[in-house]
């Protein structure tokens, strides 16, 4: 399971059942959000814009 940092990712009952499940865990480094703002955006024009 790869995930931002967010508290909904790194709360001990997700993290809990993941572990218990078998799941590895894997955090994106804090910041990372910013390497996909320009995607998002470039997507959302491409869908508002072009499509």
């Amino acid at each position: 399971m790869n995930s931002d940092q967010g508290s909904q990712f790194t709360s001990f009952a997700w993290t809990d059942r993941l572990l218990r499940s078998g799941v590895r865990i894997s955090m994106d480094g804090e910041g990372r959000y910013l390497d996909n703002n320009f995607i998002e955006r470039l997507w959302r024009t491409l869908k508002y814009e072009c499509v």
